[in-house]
Order: C-alpha cells, then sequence, then structure tokens
C-alpha cells in the first residue's frame, strides 16, 4: 500500500469536497499527519483512496457528487417561471421585512412602556413612604395635642392672655 502525502487543500481538490470537510475525513479515517518544511501539514493518504475515487464509492455504496446539470438559458419557459418565482419571492421578502420593521417598533414601545411603569412603581412607593411618614407625624401631633395636660399648665393657661390685651391693658 502506497501513501501519498498532501495537504488539506490538495485532498480536498483532489476529492471534490470543501477544506473542512476533508479535515474531518481525514480525522474520521485516522490517517497519519505530519508538518512539512513550510509549515503546513500533510496527510499520509492511501493511493487506493485517490485512484478509486472516480468510481462510486465502495464503503458507502453512494457514488460521487456529479455536477448539476444546468437548463439552457435560451429557453423562454424556463426564463418566465423563473422570473415569477422571483418576483414571489422579493414580494414576500418585502412583506417579511415590514412584518419585522413593525414587531421591532412595536418592542421598542413595549420596552419604553416598561421602562414608564417601572418609574410609575418607584414614583408610588415614595409617595406610599411619604404618606406613611406624614400619618405617623400627624397622629404623633394628634397624641401631643389631645394629651390632658397637667394643672399648672392650665392655670397658666387662664393667666394668659392675647397679646392685644395686654398692651390694651
Amino acid at each position: 500500500m502506497t501513501t501519498v502525502w498532501l495537504t488539506y487543500d490538495e485532498l480536498a481538490e483532489r476529492l471534490g469536497i470543501e477544506r473542512e470537510s476533508a479535515r474531518q475525513h481525514v480525522k474520521r479515517k485516522h490517517w497519519a499527519r505530519q508538518k512539512g518544511n513550510d509549515g503546513k501539514v500533510r496527510i499520509g493518504v492511501p493511493e487506493e483512496v485517490l485512484s478509486t475515487r472516480s468510481e462510486p464509492d465502495t464503503e458507502t455504496g453512494s457514488a460521487p457528487v456529479q455536477p448539476p446539470v444546468h437548463a439552457p438559458a435560451s429557453d423562454p419557459s424556463v426564463t418566465a417561471v423563473l422570473t415569477r418565482h422571483i418576483e414571489r419571492l422579493e414580494l414576500q421578502l418585502e412583506e417579511t421585512l415590514k412584518r419585522v420593521a413593525e414587531r421591532d417598533e412595536l418592542v421598542i414601545q413595549r420596552d419604553a412602556a416598561r421602562t414608564e411603569r417601572d418609574i410609575a412603581n418607584t414614583q408610588v412607593e415614595a409617595l406610599r413612604a411619604a404618606l406613611s411618614a406624614a400619618e405617623r407625624d400627624r397622629d404623633r401631633w394628634y397624641d401631643v395635642a389631645t394629651a390632658p395636660k397637667p394643672e399648672s399648665q392650665k392655670a397658666e393657661a387662664v393667666e394668659r392672655k392675647s397679646w392685644w390685651r395686654r398692651l390694651a391693658g
């Protein structure tokens, strides 16, 4: 069994696959790897793999990937059908973009409403705290005003005259 040393790019080109697919293929097959003098990794690929690549894959039983067959571009019926299909897809894309823009606008409005709600909740809590403090203050003043006064304060209150009576005599 002979081995051919190829880089990932060369292997991908020979197998007709992408570079990342070639890298995964090497990992699955456990082929030898070594770093070359140019800094690129070289893969030891059995020559049979490269020579039988044009035939159906014997391991998986599938045929190799064939390039797609293109319809002639000069056929007017195909062009008309494809043009209508493209126009329909463009309309769908426009409608979808409009819906996305509307949804984005609704999301912005929703976020603004949530922010306003949070601010209002904070203000309500602050007002409740102020109300509670005012009620406590009111109750304290009520207790002081309605508390029974000692006799000495009552006599003093009777003796007191208003300021204008004290001036007038």
